[in-house]
């Protein structure tokens, strides 16, 4: 009986141990299962952290081949032209502050530039422009042919410096201000404060085939010394409104009034032929972008130029280039340009020659 006893209690024993082991090994096992599960969290964030870019591009910026453009196509491709009854713009009465560190950097370029006046130095002057407030992109109802409905606020140049051509300056975040302000991750989101000197971009195409390319001026305040197309022109609150009808700008009378100024003929606003409009990244500056087929040849352009123009002094010269394949796509893989400019050929190009100049132009890009 004695030794039945001592059996029993024996595997009692056992069993009582095992199941007290198991107990403990199953709760130490899941202790360690939930530490190793959160570690494993903490160091995947702490990666993510340490080799993620803050506020990344995630939009797909303009590019052909191996090349990329800095410039985010918002609507256009080329092919397809806006209807100047498509075309709406439209002014609202709202203001968008800068932010405090972005309006202390106005303020020194206002005192700057008044400095220089009262000493009679050369000095930029504070002059109207528009900045995007919104827009809309529209179809009509029977083609589904491409509209957009703008909204613009009133804004000025001091701005533009502060802001625009100083995208690169580095802010005590250790932030440059592209990098905190442009929004990156939704490029097609508007930020108004930023958006300002909204423009039009125009390649002239001559009655004898050539494209009219400008030289600016070494101390223009954007792109000094630069090659350019035809016309770059801000659209101005006074000079390009509505004949009749809104108080908003009309954007084919911002191209013919700039041509008048800067090249020293007037466009048929007929013959201008707007392409769609983007984003130049490096100075965050919405532009309509389009080209002009005019009945003059280039020497008859280069005298009506030689008798003055208005707005001459904005660019050093004149260069015409022969209209073909060939010259476009040397213009666009090699000279020094901005993207906008770029975009604009390659829009040209693509309006007139089709396809076949995209694919010679994205075979050249590989090479």
């Amino acid at each position: 009986m004695g030794t039945v006893e001592g059996i029993i209690n024996a595997i009692g024993s056992e069993v009582f141990s095992a199941l007290i082991g198991a107990i403990v090994g199953l709760v130490i096992s899941v202790i360690f299962d939930d530490s190793l599960r959160a570690l494993k969290k903490k160091i995947k964030r702490k990666y993510k952290r340490m080799f993620s870019v803050k506020n990344e591009p995630k939009s797909d910026y303009f590019s052909f081949g191996n090349t990329k453009l800095n410039f985010f196509v918002v609507e256009g491709d080329g092919q397809s032209e806006f209807s100047p009854d498509n075309v709406e713009c439209k002014v609202t009465n709202e203001t968008f502050a800068l932010p405090e560190e972005l309006a202390v950097l106005k303020q020194e370029i206002e005192e700057e530039e008044d400095k220089k006046k009262a000493n009679g130095l050369p000095s930029k002057w504070n002059g109207p422009l528009y900045g995007v407030a919104r827009y809309r992109q529209t179809r009509t109802e029977d083609m589904e042919e491409m509209g957009v409905v703008f909204s613009f606020y009133q804004t000025d140049y001091f701005t533009f410096a502060a802001t625009n051509l100083q995208l690169d300056r580095k802010l005590d975040s250790g932030q440059t201000i592209g990098e905190k302000y442009i929004p990156h991750e939704s490029l097609g989101d508007v930020q108004p404060f930023l958006a300002n000197g909204f423009g039009i971009v125009l390649v002239v195409i001559t009655a004898d085939e050539n494209i009219i390319l400008t030289q600016r001026i070494k101390s223009s305040g954007a792109r000094g010394g630069e090659m350019d197309v035809s016309l770059v022109e801000g659209v101005h609150p006074s000079m390009d409104k509505q004949k009749s009808g809104n108080k908003g700008p009309n954007l084919y009378e911002t191209a013919s009034r700039g041509a008048e100024e800067e090249l020293g003929f007037s466009i048929d606003k007929s013959d201008i032929h707007f392409l769609g409009y983007g984003i130049d990244l490096d100075f965050y500056q919405w532009n309509m972008i389009g080209y002009a087929r005019v009945p003059e040849t280039a020497q008859q352009i280069k005298d009506i130029r030689s008798r003055g123009a208005s707005g001459k002094w904005e660019n050093s010269s004149l260069l015409f280039k022969n209209f073909n394949v060939e010259n476009m796509t040397e213009l666009i893989m090699n000279e020094e340009m901005w993207s906008t400019a770029k975009v604009a050929l390659y829009w040209t190009a693509i309006g007139e020659f089709g396809k076949k100049f995209d694919k010679k132009l994205s075979q050249l890009s590989r090479k």
